[in-house]
């Protein structure tokens, strides 16, 4: 990770999850327990993904909302609520966005809350995508991710 670019990254993300540049895509924690979490997404020229004059495509807030629920996991994984494992994102239902693009410029939140789980190898999450300060829902989907023990 280049110097200019880790203050770009929270310390408490890098801590929980293992994602790293290029494919490290959430920037702040904003809040994390054993069932919830969110993070904030800074989109600027910076971002991966950013396209010149339309910002950055919102299929790539699966992502965002894939990165947003593994920091539960990492959470949990800390308190010892749970062992360590892979978290693969198995697929998403009913991904909505409202615009083709997140701007230049946009502070997105990023929330996912646990919604089940099946086992210790299946989660569920509900996630949504709003502008910081507007508060508007941009992006809606709930994730299935399998958890594979190390």
């Amino acid at each position: 990770m280049s110097e200019q670019n880790t203050s770009r990254f929270d310390a408490e993300i890098l801590a929980l999850i293992p994602h790293r540049e290029p494919m490290l895509l959430i920037n702040q924690l904003r809040h994390v327990s054993a069932s919830a979490s969110s993070a904030l997404v800074v989109i600027d020229h910076h971002a991966p993904f950013f396209q010149i004059d339309k910002g950055v495509p919102t299929w790539v807030g699966l992502e965002y909302m894939g990165q947003t629920s593994a920091l539960i996991a990492g959470h949990q994984r800390r308190e010892g609520l749970i062992d360590a494992h892979l978290g693969f994102l198995m697929g998403a239902r009913k991904y909505h966005a409202d615009v083709p693009y997140f701007s230049a410029g946009d502070n997105l939140l990023v929330q996912c809350q646990e919604a089940a789980l099946v086992g210790d190898s299946l989660a569920t999450f509900n996630c949504t995508i709003s502008g910081e300060l507007s508060g508007r829902e941009l992006a809606t989907a709930m994730l299935s991710v399998f958890r594979r023990p190390l």
